[in-house]
């Protein structure tokens, strides 16, 4: 990206864009400082929506839009524009030996235990049962839900999460969003999550390696 940072895009099947910005430390892990969600439309190589999303770290919720054009498999290349402000980047597939977007989501490679941060940087615990479900604990904030792999087939898992009472910054709040899960070059995983509630203005964001 033009502002220094990296991304990992998606596209869904329904128009959907999940964009997850931060930086890759030099432990091979991506340290998220934010995401973008937005619902957009492609034709004949170009993908816009003007709905986005852009959620910080700082909590705060920022509009604006989305343009880029692509080649499928190949490239994404656009810019956001937020105000006055745009960024532009650059985008290419990821090695499938780390992350294969046309393979199903396998739900059994992410259950178990997890230590994660969440984007506002606290520390996070997340247990996945075998069936889907999950509870967790942020900070003192405890949280429950579901996981379950997207009914389209693709490499992505579906979340809803709903947050428990004080001092849950979101108390009471449901989100829903997605999941995905990668190798790292040093034989570890990494588990993203992006969620955004139905207003689309409480958001949350947790990455963590095991």
């Amino acid at each position: 990206m033009s502002d220094g940072r990296q991304h990992y895009s998606l596209v869904l099947e329904n128009g959907q864009i999940y964009t997850l910005y931060g930086n890759t430390g030099s432990n091979n892990v991506f340290a998220v400082s934010g995401f973008l969600q937005g619902n957009g439309s492609s034709n004949n190589g170009s993908f816009s929506a003007t709905d986005v999303k852009d959620a910080s770290a700082s909590g705060s919720v920022t509009a604006g839009s989305l343009s880029a054009n692509y080649v499928a498999g190949s490239s994404f290349n656009g810019s956001l524009t937020e105000g006055t402000s745009v960024v532009s980047f650059t985008g290419a597939p990821i090695g499938g030996a780390i992350y294969n977007y046309n393979t199903p989501a396998n739900l059994a490679g992410v259950t178990g235990n997890w230590s994660l941060s969440s984007l506002r940087g606290f520390p996070t615990t997340l247990n996945i049962a075998a069936a889907g479900t999950f509870s967790g604990i942020s900070s003192g904030c405890l949280f429950s839900g579901t996981i379950k792999p997207r009914s389209s087939g693709k490499n992505i898992l579906d979340v809803s999460l709903t947050y428990g009472a004080s001092p849950c910054i979101l108390a009471g709040a449901s989100l829903n969003g997605i999941a995905i899960s990668y190798a790292l070059p040093n034989g570890q995983q990494e588990l993203a999550i992006a969620l955004i509630d139905q207003t689309r203005t409480g958001t949350s964001a947790f990455v963590g390696v095991r």
